[in-house]
């Protein structure tokens, strides 16, 4: 089954305009399964471009396959042996017929990492006077290769590409409408399990899954699941070193402040450093701090911060799989049972974090917010957490929110987290700041919209509906 198109809007139209106006080298790149090839041959129906997916082979082989490829395009390229990637290049480039617009070369890694000396030939064809002759787009899911090639300041293509796109996972608000989900508890346990990545949405589509405890059982926690040992091939498709692999899991399990993770792995905090921002820049973790009410931000550099998977499924695997990896092997009961109730704190975490990343686009109260955070003191002050918080853009009134995710939601359950919310202790504020307080809950069922003060929010709301 053909995997399906979701909505890359952005995408399209950026790849059109530059087609439009001289294109000479466009690039993409994010990690695997994000649907860069879906979009690629998408754009490619109404661009009437050439499309090419390279393999792993030798450099003559590569060439040897290109060139029987692009006769399509261009007749008879074929049927000559290039002795090197210079003589295929130029040749093609004095044969490319106007009338195709765009040559792509999808998983362009392959292709660099078996011949290094690639990308400079492509720089030299990239920087020529007639370059526009034929524009090219390169595409690679190893996000470390393409860094080394497109991004690092020392890189062959540093500085040339025109476009640049760098694909990020789909939105939580994408995701009942792409699967036909019944309804937005349902829509926020999916992406808890898998995330915005589209491969993963396809999976669910093909095998007519309408639950995540469903798609979980067969997909994830059987041993011939297709994504029972996922989260190893995403690292092993970054090439991520052994330091690197260990600090995910351990982030994935718990251990999340610099200091911890050191101790835990055996090394000096400065020697993490590194591998951590590594980690960060390909998109697999993210640094949290607190909230700074001045800035309106978290703390730039606070010694406070913590890290985190970015990717939900990630997240899930290292918390429902990987601890009970061996029995799950072994199909135990118990360890599935284990994964089943790992899962359950595991959504409320992406719940969490599902409300902050939507609460800047809401207007409540009419009120501009800027985008969310979490706040916490420290332990030697006062210990006060708050899950959600959030400056107006004129610094008048400021929202503080905390998720709960529970599916028996009684009048009688929130009114007595109502009551502990309105005692928690305020973080220090302006005197002429308002505050608002919230409640974030997976449904709202009968209760009232405001209940002594506090907004209720639901899932539904979060996940769509406009707030007044």
């Amino acid at each position: 089954m053909e995997n399906a198109f979701w909505n890359r809007e952005k995408e399209l139209e950026t790849l059109c305009d530059w087609l439009a106006h001289e294109p000479r080298l466009g690039v993409i790149h994010g990690r695997r399964r994000l649907g860069k090839t879906s979009l690629l041959r998408h754009w490619l129906r109404g661009a009437a471009g050439c499309y090419i997916q390279a393999t792993e082979g030798t450099p003559a082989s590569q060439r040897t396959a290109l060139a029987e490829d692009l006769q399509s395009v261009v007749p008879g390229f074929g049927e000559v042996i290039y002795p090197s990637w210079r003589a295929l290049l130029d040749t093609l480039k004095r044969q490319w017929p106007a009338e195709a617009p765009v040559l792509v070369l999808d998983e362009f890694p392959y292709l660099a990492q078996s011949a290094p000396e690639l990308p400079s030939v492509l720089q030299s064809m990239v920087d020529a006077p007639d370059a526009k002759r034929l524009p090219i787009v390169i595409c690679g899911s190893s996000q470390r290769m393409m860094q080394g090639l497109v991004l690092d300041s020392d890189a062959p293509l540093y500085g040339r590409a025109q476009i640049l796109l760098r694909l990020q996972p789909l939105p939580a608000t994408e995701i009942r409408a792409a699967l036909g989900l019944p309804n937005a508890v349902t829509a926020i346990e999916v992406y808890a399990a898998f995330g915005g990545v589209p491969r993963y949405w396809d999976l669910m589509r093909e095998c007519r899954y309408t639950r995540a405890e469903e798609a979980l059982e067969h997909l994830v926690f059987s041993p011939q699941g297709v994504l029972h040992d996922e989260a190893e091939r995403v690292l092993r498709d970054e090439d991520a070193a052994a330091l690197e692999r260990a600090a995910c899991e351990l982030i994935g399990r718990g251990a999340r402040r610099p200091s911890e993770l050191a101790a835990r792995l055996g090394v000096k905090d400065t020697t993490l450093a590194k591998p951590l921002r590594h980690l960060a820049d390909l998109g697999l973790i993210e640094r949290q701090a607190a909230y700074d009410f001045d800035s309106g931000r978290p703390v730039a550099g606070g010694r406070r911060a913590f890290y985190k998977l970015a990717d939900p499924f990630l997240a899930m695997w290292y918390a429902c799989v990987r601890p009970y990896l061996s029995g799950l092997n072994l199909g135990a009961e118990t360890a599935r049972q284990h994964a089943r109730e790992a899962w359950t704190h595991h959504v409320a975490a992406v719940w969490e974090d599902a409300c902050r990343q939507q609460w800047h686009r809401l207007r409540y109260q009419n009120v501009e917010w800027e985008p969310a955070g979490r706040y916490w003191a420290s332990r030697e002050s006062t210990g006060v957490e708050w899950d959600v918080v959030s400056l107006s853009s004129d610094r008048r009134h400021v929202f503080l929110g905390e998720c709960k995710w529970m599916k028996d939601v009684t009048s009688s359950k929130v009114g007595a987290i109502i009551h502990a919310l309105k005692n928690r202790q305020v973080p220090p504020l302006s005197g002429k700041t308002q505050v608002h307080l919230g409640l974030f809950l997976p449904t709202s069922g009968k209760l009232p919209p405001d209940m002594d003060g506090v907004v209720i929010l639901d899932a539904a709301r979060m996940l769509g509906t406009r707030l007044a």
